[in-house]
C-alpha cells in the first residue's frame, strides 16, 4: 500500500511539475538518483555552514526530486531514510534553522542521516565535520 500511494505522489508531483529533473528523474538508476541526491544535500549543507538558509531549503527542495525517485527504485531502507531527512530540511523554513540545529531531535536525526550517506571522500564538497 505504501509503495502504491508513493507511486501515485510522485506520478502527481511529475505531472505538476514543468521542469526537465522531473521528467528526466524517473529514468534514474539508484545510483543515479542517490548520487544527485547527495550533490544537492552537500551544497545545502556548505550553505547551511555558511548561514545561508534560504539557499539550504532551495538545495533541500531540489534534492527532494531525486529523493524521491531513490527511494522508489531502491529496497533498501536507507533509501527512505534519505528521503525522510530530505523532506524534513526541504519542508523547514529558512528563519527556523538555526534555533533547529540547536533543538530539534529531528533535525539532529536527519543531520546524522543525510551526513552518514552523503559524506564525500573529497573534503572539497563542503561536508562539515563539526557540530552544528
Amino acid at each position: 500500500m505504501r509503495m502504491l500511494a508513493a507511486f501515485a505522489l510522485f506520478a502527481l508531483l511529475t505531472a505538476c511539475s514543468g521542469s526537465s529533473d522531473s521528467k528526466d528523474a524517473p529514468a534514474l538508476s539508484a545510483k543515479q538518483a542517490v548520487d544527485r541526491t547527495c550533490s544537492e544535500v552537500r551544497a545545502g549543507i556548505a550553505d547551511f555552514n555558511n548561514q545561508d538558509y534560504k539557499g539550504t531549503v532551495d538545495h533541500f527542495r531540489t534534492a527532494k526530486v531525486t529523493a524521491k525517485v531513490y527511494a522508489k527504485v531502491s529496497s533498501e531502507p536507507v533509501a527512505d531514510a534519505l528521503l525522510d531527512a530530505v523532506e524534513y530540511y526541504a519542508n523547514l523554513a529558512p528563519a527556523d534553522y538555526p534555533e533547529a540545529a540547536r533543538s530539534s531531535e529531528s533535525f539532529a536525526r536527519s543531520k546524522t542521516v543525510t551526513l552518514n550517506q552523503c559524506a564525500s571522500d573529497s573534503p572539497a564538497d563542503g561536508v562539515p565535520t563539526q557540530s552544528t
